[in-house]
């Protein structure tokens, strides 16, 4: 049986845990899981021979959003059942006590109301995805002195991302605030906070040092067609 406490694999985990993750296929050394909120498919292996043949059996219909654990098989993934796009990243989770908040950052709840407010600001997902995740309320919009500095959020996957600080508010540690309610709020909700970082985002990678996350020591692999 996997340890999906490992950092690589609390994806799995937490869709798993959610109750929206179904096992497609399961033995001792690779498990592929289905998450029927994202669409997306996880996979964790412990030998790379043995995930490969998961995937000649699964990687078709349905399979074009594809997270595997390991970085050399998912370079192989890729290469191998025609995805068209690929992102190399670590992962990055929080393991310590909840953190205390910012006391000059306030955040609430985004609603439909902040829809045209986070597309124009935020592209780096679809409108479909956006509107996913505000109905789901896994996004925050934060405050200070009255005023919008920005938001940070939840990827429909429970990854925490989609983080915007608005021109204005950068260099002011805000981003920071943000994601220290982001992290609080997960763990309020049971769950071990954790996001991914692209393998070269250095400035991103510092950010969650300085807020005490712990980094995976190999790259998980996300692609897609």
């Amino acid at each position: 049986m996997m340890d999906l406490t490992k950092i690589e694999l609390l994806g799995i985990d937490r869709v798993l845990r959610r109750g929206t993750g179904e096992v497609v296929e399961q033995d001792d050394d690779a498990l592929l899981v289905r998450d029927a909120v994202s669409g997306a498919y996880f996979l964790a292996c412990d030998d790379p021979a043995a995930g490969t043949a998961v995937l000649d059996r699964r990687a078709g219909g349905d399979c074009t959003l594809l997270m595997v654990s390991d970085g050399r098989l998912g370079q192989i993934a890729y290469e191998r059942y025609g995805f068209s796009e690929k992102l190399e990243c670590w992962q990055v989770a929080y393991y310590g006590e909840k953190p205390s908040v910012d006391a000059g950052v306030s955040a609430r709840t985004a609603d439909s109301r902040d829809l045209p407010m986070l597309l124009e600001n935020y592209d780096l997902i679809s409108p479909e995805e956006m509107e996913k995740a505000v109905d789901r309320e896994s996004l925050l919009i934060g405050y200070h002195q009255g005023r919008e500095i920005g938001f940070v959020g939840e990827h429909l996957e429970g990854s925490m991302g989609l983080l915007y600080v608005f021109p204005a508010y950068r260099r002011r540690g805000f981003g920071a605030a943000l994601e220290k309610h982001m992290i609080a709020r997960t763990m309020e909700r049971g769950f071990v906070p954790f996001g991914q970082v692209e393998k070269d985002n250095h400035t991103s990678l510092r950010l969650q040092e300085k807020l005490g996350m712990t980094r995976s020591e190999n790259r998980i692999v996300w692609m897609w067609k």
